[in-house]
């Protein structure tokens, strides 16, 4: 590499940066970054500032912490089945979708929300209706049973904090919008080890939701099965649920984690 073409040093700068922000996925100091690059904090903070304005990067406003966003995955878009979670995951929710006759997602958590990285659904499912539910889909984690399962699985500080930057309403009647109310459902989700959405997001449908947590028991990573209302009963939620725990319990395996 010519260090002296100054194009091919700002590119080489750029990726320090964001080699260094893959590496600390929640966030991290402009001192780290700094130091962890090997550049002046000057040349950091002016290369940040070019990532967020062009929507790579964020700065929090509490922590001034630097992370990515999802853009970087959106970018990565075509190789996204090179991620271990998908990888694995993949071939046991086509199987789940296969076996329940319903949409199966796989979500992974930015910042307050959560985003579709994979969806199986097999045969007719939701009593011959699509969802219209799609890969790159952003939708907040207060609302979705996903969000729940992958928060039940975090600090309660952590959780306070995603409700907090959250811009709190009523998408339905079933819609939880106090913060007590939606700490007791973490705490029913920890206990039961699933999360469900009852109509909070999307009236008429239900969903199981069950984190997929990394080696320290913190999931950034999440599935559902997704089903009508009218047929997901209480049964069927338990019975799904327990598949669901089964195809995670597969997932974890693979993956070496458990």
């Amino acid at each position: 590499m010519e260090n002296s073409n100054g194009g091919v040093q700002s590119v080489a700068r750029i990726f320090a940066l964001i080699e260094v922000l893959c590496a600390h996925p929640k966030g991290a100091s402009l001192q780290t970054i700094s130091a962890e690059s090997g550049l002046p904090k000057s040349t950091a903070h002016r290369l940040l500032s070019s990532l967020v304005s062009l929507g790579y990067a964020v700065q929090d406003s509490f922590s001034t912490h630097y992370r990515l966003t999802m853009k970087m995955f959106e970018l990565s878009s075509g190789i996204v089945n090179d991620m271990d979670i998908m990888s694995v995951a993949k071939p046991h929710l086509d199987k789940l979708s296969r076996h329940t006759g319903e949409a199966v997602h796989l979500v992974i958590q930015d910042g307050v929300d959560i985003v579709y990285i994979y969806k199986a659904e097999a045969g007719a499912g939701l009593g011959g209706m699509r969802m219209s539910s799609h890969v790159g889909l952003r939708i907040p984690m207060y609302c979705t049973g996903v969000g729940k399962a992958i928060l039940a699985t975090q600090s309660y500080g952590e959780a306070e904090r995603v409700w907090r930057k959250s811009s709190i309403r009523a998408l339905t009647a079933h819609t939880i919008t106090d913060f007590d109310a939606f700490i007791e459902q973490l705490k029913r989700v920890r206990m039961a080890g699933y999360a469900i959405d009852d109509e909070e997001n999307e009236l008429g449908i239900r969903c199981v939701a069950l984190a997929v947590p990394g080696m320290n028991g913190r999931a950034e990573a999440a599935f559902s099965i997704s089903g009508l209302a009218a047929q997901m009963t209480d049964d069927r939620i338990e019975h799904l649920a327990r598949m669901g725990l089964a195809a995670r319990q597969d997932i974890l395996r693979d993956l070496g984690w458990k």
